[in-house]
């Protein structure tokens, strides 16, 4: 056999075998490459974990007499950074509570996020005053969007991880968030830390379409331990928007760690909402209907993170009974604090007479519930806090409460749709709700953070009653 005809066989030959290693790795992948986003709980225990009786109030940090629950909206980076605008301007406003002076931010003890806004609450709670000084570089002026595709089209090894069917984009897109911005920090890590405020990271739950929160009380039905669970996973759920990253999906292990399920999930509700939260808590309990739970964008059950407050006061019973299961005690000001990245409908997208295309069609079932959905979460939040008012006020004379006697409750709203000025407003809209932002388009949603609680009315009457409380405190005529 000539030289040259050896060579060929002897390449055809490794060719062969390369192909039999791909194909094999291949179907090992498909078989083998199945990631167990969480684990068993190995007892269940009410007082374990990541839940609000475990970050106790304190003198120098978040008090409950000014108990500040701020929602942070879905919306990509623009939300992330409306989010960040709106706890550096909490940063520099100072105030003096209960004689001692801090800052607003200080007060915060909860927040609800989800989508973009996740990244930004997560971060706080893990670094605290760290955001400011490096949360901008790390994540805020990076291109998310660009590191993702990176180490998909780039990496081989994500090549055959993704044949799958167990491992998907969002999977990749957790460790990278894992080890870029989260430093392989778990919700033990939050546990330890022992301070406020407590993130609830929101996901939507596939199979009910119901919001699935990122705490042990959640996770206790699951019989699952959330405390080993990597802050990016949930995160990274939190944002798994269809068709550009994939759902993530949790063991449910239900019936193995001694749970004991409490009343109140088997009371009946007296209205739709705590009827409908309470279904769709117990659906856990069983296992063999439930095995695994499918988590998708926490968008697309509730963008703005404020349904979470309605549902969960229908599910407890009321405004009385929600802030006794957190532990709170003597509220003197209730404050809910909403900021929202919304979008609004550009009629400009659909001026061409032709069918819209598969992208435009997905993008619009997407955006249409998430919309109006939001909307009328907005009204029902502003009705709620005027029927919660109105009880503080009814209530006895010397009867017991969480609440102090002249307490008081606040609705900030800290949203682009609040925008008055409709040049400065088709600039925000036209910054698009993904991973990815310009220095101007940071520069623009900062400042826009600034305006928008400076301009809203109930955050101006907030800061004069806190004034006028300090002022009082110092005269005790």
């Amino acid at each position: 056999m000539a030289p040259s005809s050896r060579t060929l066989l002897g390449s055809r030959r490794l060719a062969a075998a390369w192909l039999v290693i791909v194909l094999m790795s291949l179907v090992t992948g498909c078989q083998y490459v199945r990631p167990t986003m969480n684990v068993p709980l190995d007892r269940y225990d009410p007082d374990y974990g990541y839940r609000s009786t475990n970050l106790p109030p304190s003198k120098t940090g978040s008090t409950d007499g000014l108990f500040i629950v701020a929602s942070f909206s879905g919306g990509g980076a623009r939300a992330s950074a409306l989010a960040y605008g709106v706890l550096r301007e909490l940063a520099q406003t100072p105030i003096r509570w209960e004689g001692v002076d801090k800052r607003l931010v200080d007060e915060l003890n909860i927040i609800n996020a989800l989508s973009g806004g996740s990244f930004t609450a997560a971060y706080y709670a893990l670094y605290g005053d760290r955001t400011f000084h490096d949360f901008e570089s790390r994540f805020l002026r990076k291109d998310w969007e660009k590191e993702l595709r990176a180490r998909i089209f780039r990496s081989p090894s994500n090549w055959l991880r993704l044949w799958s069917p167990y491992f998907g984009r969002a999977h990749v897109f957790s460790e990278l968030l894992d080890e870029a911005l989260f430093d392989g920090h778990t919700f033990g890590d939050l546990v330890a830390q022992r301070r406020r405020p407590m993130v609830f990271v929101h996901a939507s739950d596939m199979a009910s379409l119901s919001r699935f929160e990122f705490n042990q009380r959640q996770f206790d039905l699951l019989c699952s331990d959330l405390s080993r669970l990597p802050i990016s996973v949930a995160t990274a759920a939190s944002a798994a928007l269809p068709l550009i990253l994939s759902p993530i999906s949790l063991t449910n292990y239900a019936g193995q760690c001694g749970y004991i399920p409490p009343p109140m999930l088997q009371e009946k509700k007296a209205t739709a909402w705590g009827r409908q939260r309470a279904n769709e808590l117990r659906s856990y309990l069983d296992p063999p209907k439930r095995p695994t739970v499918h988590l998708l964008d926490g968008g697309l059950s509730d963008n703005i993170g404020m349904r979470e407050v309605l549902e969960n006061t229908a599910y407890v019973g009321g405004l009385e009974s929600t802030f006794r299961s957190l532990g709170a005690k003597k509220i003197s000001k209730l404050v809910y604090l909403m900021v929202s990245a919304e979008t609004t409908p550009d009629p400009s997208q659909y001026t061409l007479n032709e069918i819209p295309g598969l992208m435009r069609v997905s993008r619009a079932l997407v955006d249409i519930p998430i919309n109006r959905y939001s909307t009328d979460t907005t009204e029902f939040m502003r009705h709620a806090v005027a029927q919660w008012k109105r009880e503080l006020h009814q209530r006895l004379p010397g009867s017991e409460s969480v609440f102090a006697p002249d307490a008081d409750i606040y609705f900030i709203n800290a949203s682009l749709t609040a925008v008055t000025d409709p040049e400065e407003e088709a600039r925000l809209m036209n910054i698009p709700t993904n991973l990815a932002l310009t220095d101007e388009e940071l520069d623009h949603l900062l400042l826009a953070a600034t305006n928008l609680l400076w301009n809203d009315q109930e955050y101006q009457r907030l800061l004069r009653d806190l004034t006028i409380d300090a002022a009082a405190s110092l005269d005790p005529k």
